[in-house]
């Protein structure tokens, strides 16, 4: 039987280095279920729109989530890849510092930001020790990342540390409770590459996230994102009235708001 990413990782010497490497191979976004998403060049205003579109026409959820953080504030985006919803948050009006474990995506989003003369900052960081002072920021936000890190309880440790008191933590990760952990289970599908493992796919259940995230002062839980593009007609025929309170039982996604 063919494997798949375990539940639960633990930590060992070197990990964080094969995590880079993934991730540097296989770009965010750039693919799904192993078909480009853009036949443009990464790095042209094309590329990024094609890319925009895919995301977000899949991730219902993520834009008005994003929405919801308001300027003037400052932002940590951690694991920004190319920078997709980077671009959205600094649109807003929102003072962005980007970071993310590899160089082609810093790059390849700073260079777009500079391209449109939009402001934002970006560096190649470790969640686990973040280049940055306590209480700093208003928001820190990061969507899909930190369950890639080799220890994710110490970027949690990290994201409440340069939190600014009455700060909020806008953080997605996976739920093991979920369809979507069900059928890659049923089908023998890796979660990240259709071809390849990824080093940590860590899926969480709600206990498991209310200790992480004990010491903030508040946390609210909720869960979307039943399934996306990848599951084809089905995912193109479910009507919304279905899918939607699917997704809030069991979809895929924590959507962790946490407040120093």
């Amino acid at each position: 039987m063919k494997p798949i990413e375990p539940a639960q990782t633990p930590s060992v010497p070197g990990m964080t280095r094969k995590i880079r490497d993934f991730w540097t191979r296989n770009v965010n976004a750039e693919r799904l279920f192993g078909q480009q998403v853009s036949q443009h060049p990464r790095g042209e205003e094309a590329y990024f729109q094609d890319l925009e579109t895919q995301r977000y026409r899949s991730h219902r959820h993520l834009l008005p989530w994003i929405a919801t953080m308001r300027a003037p504030a400052t932002v940590l985006e951690i694991g920004c890849g190319i920078g997709l919803d980077s671009y959205t948050i600094a649109r807003q009006g929102l003072d962005l510092v980007a970071v993310d474990l590899t160089e082609v995506g810093v790059r390849t989003a700073s260079q777009r930001f500079a391209h449109n003369a939009l402001a934002g900052a970006f560096a190649v960081a470790n969640a686990e020790d973040l280049p940055f002072p306590d209480n700093h920021f208003d928001y820190v936000y990061s969507f899909g990342v930190l369950h890639h890190a080799d220890d994710t309880e110490r970027c949690i440790r990290e994201v409440h540390r340069v939190l600014r008191p009455g700060g909020e933590a806008r953080i997605m990760l996976y739920n093991r409770h979920s369809l979507n952990e069900v059928m890659h289970r049923l089908l023998r599908v890796p979660f990240e590459e259709r071809d390849e493992l990824c080093p940590v796919v860590r899926r969480f259940d709600r206990r498991e996230l209310l200790a992480m995230f004990a010491p903030f002062s508040r946390v609210d839980l909720g869960i979307e994102y039943l399934f996306g593009e990848g599951y084809g007609a089905v995912y193109r025929l479910m009507p919304r009235w279905l899918y939607d309170p699917l997704s809030h039982r069991i979809g895929w996604h924590w959507m962790i708001a946490a407040r120093k």
